[in-house]
């Protein structure tokens, strides 16, 4: 079992600052944050879904968009948006 590194985009930080910032459960915001870390950092194509090349993966209150790079074994979280599903 290969461990992926998790890494979050510049793009990524600044949008979940604006989601925790505005939540009005920023407890659930962190949570799905660490749930999103553990989930990606083993099989990473796995979850989610294709999203025009990249993954998307909903771990609510969060949507998230990233890629997956097996030759660094690193994910980067590109981008992330307020969930309600």
């Amino acid at each position: 079992m290969t461990t992926y590194t998790v890494t979050w985009h510049q793009q990524a930080l600044d949008e979940l600052t604006e989601v925790w910032t505005a939540a009005g459960r920023r407890k659930a915001v962190a949570d799905s944050v660490n749930r999103i870390d553990r989930a990606l950092r083993i099989d990473p194509a796995a979850k989610g879904v294709d999203f025009y090349g990249d993954r998307l993966l909903v771990v609510l209150p969060l949507a998230i968009v990233y890629t997956v790079r097996d030759q660094d074994r690193t994910v980067e979280i590109l981008s992330v948006t307020a969930s309600q599903e």
